[in-house]
């Protein structure tokens, strides 16, 4: 992994010089801010006896962009930046009783979140030369470095067995975000009656795709609206290291400003 982002950083540095030593571009460098509205797409996935919906989550991007001018309307803008993305999942399901007239129903939630380094590679088309709308489009790689969560269970039952044993109400759960290629099988995360439950998501850390979008530059701000389309399934294989067949994929809205130091 370290290889392989060492060899887009090259890529990276190659093209600005070839820019430069052919077209006598400018070169600038600036802190980059930005909001992710991000969410999963989902395929393949077997059937979990929940009815699930997935919603979008917010996020925050932060790090820096490097400009190089190639000539007076193309430009090459590498970022180095932290991005957070992830999703709500929600599902419910019935249970019937012993009693035809008693039920029992499960609602859960979870929201985890992954924080990635994430390198664009974006190619920026001004039309106005230096200032004016622009498009840009460009591949991006990103690794995983931060995972973190939460999750809860509402049980509702009208059951008078459960509701002895107290099998009601709400339940928190602690999410557990990690990295690898096989799921947790969970199996030691239930501490009974004495604790709270714990709940481990495993994701693959890599991830890749297609950026595209829009944006606007006025002197040393940059302000561009784009999308992220991830290429890569992120879900690992099940405990014992078989493809389950589910492919999930990072779908993110991207708000950025930038402010560049260094140009005209």
């Amino acid at each position: 992994m370290k290889n392989f982002f060492s060899a887009l950083f090259l890529t990276a540095g190659l093209a600005g010089a070839a820019g430069t030593a052919q077209a006598q571009s400018s070169v600038e460098f600036g802190p980059r801010l930005g909001l992710n509205v991000s969410t999963v797409k989902e395929s393949g996935a077997p059937d979990s006896g929940f009815n699930e919906q997935i919603k979008s989550i917010t996020g925050v991007q932060v790090g820096a962009t490097l400009n190089v001018g190639i000539n007076e309307n193309f430009s090459f803008q590498p970022s180095l930046i932290y991005s957070s993305k992830g999703a709500e999942y929600t599902g419910s399901t019935d249970f019937p009783g012993s009693n035809p007239s008693y039920h029992t129903a499960i609602n859960v939630s979870a929201t985890p979140k992954v924080g990635y380094l994430e390198l664009p590679l974006n190619f920026v088309y001004t039309f106005g030369g230096h200032d004016g709308f622009q498009v840009f489009a460009g591949p991006y790689a990103a690794l995983g470095v931060s995972g973190s969560g939460s999750a809860s269970a509402k049980i509702d039952t009208n059951d008078p067995d459960l509701l002895a044993l107290g099998v009601t109400g709400s339940i928190p759960i602690k999410l557990k975000v990690e990295f690898g290629d096989k799921q947790n099988d969970n199996a030691n995360n239930n501490p009974g009656t004495s604790g709270t439950p714990t709940a481990t998501l495993t994701v693959r850390s890599f991830d890749a795709g297609l950026n595209a979008g829009v944006g606007y530059r006025f002197g040393p701000f940059q302000a561009q609206l784009g999308y992220g389309l991830g290429l890569v399934n992120f879900a690992p294989n099940d405990p014992d290291g078989n493809d389950t067949g589910a492919k999930s994929y990072n779908r993110v809205v991207q708000l950025s400003a930038n402010y560049f130091f260094g140009g005209k």
